[in-house]
């Protein structure tokens, strides 16, 4: 569509030349305008990665050894989610189902969980957990934060 633009503008120039300058660079900027408003990158997380899958990582814990999380997206936008603490036996690991949603950016989901929402931001190979603020945990354990997805 561009290349089509530009022959035409560049015929009409051809067409036109006879006449004075000043209306060939107005002819040229109209043109350039098309062309530059029809470039719009609609790509994001949702609709560009191969995001579903099974993203495994183990996050502090102020009273334990770390929490193991297991999240499993799928292409239905349901979750699973697991979490693990470790070095506590006694304590079961919580686990949680539903279904999530993307934000309008299509970079961040949402899990509906029976507390509160918790979200994501899903990357190439991986998500981040992200604060209450939805942005992504900064600082020395920011590593700790990502969950890679799961090549089994």
């Amino acid at each position: 569509m561009k290349k089509l633009i530009f022959v035409f503008g560049i015929a009409l120039l051809t067409l036109t030349g006879c006449k004075n300058q000043e209306k060939k660079e107005m002819v040229v900027e109209e043109n350039m305008d098309v062309m530059v408003s029809e470039v719009v990158d609609d790509h994001n997380s949702q609709n560009s990665l191969d995001w579903a899958g099974v993203y495994e990582g183990v996050t502090p814990c102020a009273d334990c050894e770390g929490i193991k999380i297991v999240l499993e997206l799928n292409n239905d936008n349901t979750y699973s989610l697991s979490m693990t603490y470790l070095g506590k036996p006694l304590v079961e690991p919580l686990k949680e189902q539903g279904e999530f949603t993307w934000d309008k950016s299509g970079s961040k989901v949402s899990l509906k969980t029976e507390d509160q929402p918790i979200w994501f931001k899903v990357g190439e190979n991986q998500v981040w957990m992200l604060d209450g603020d939805k942005n992504i945990i900064k600082g020395d354990f920011e590593k700790l934060f990502i969950l890679k997805k799961s090549t089994n």
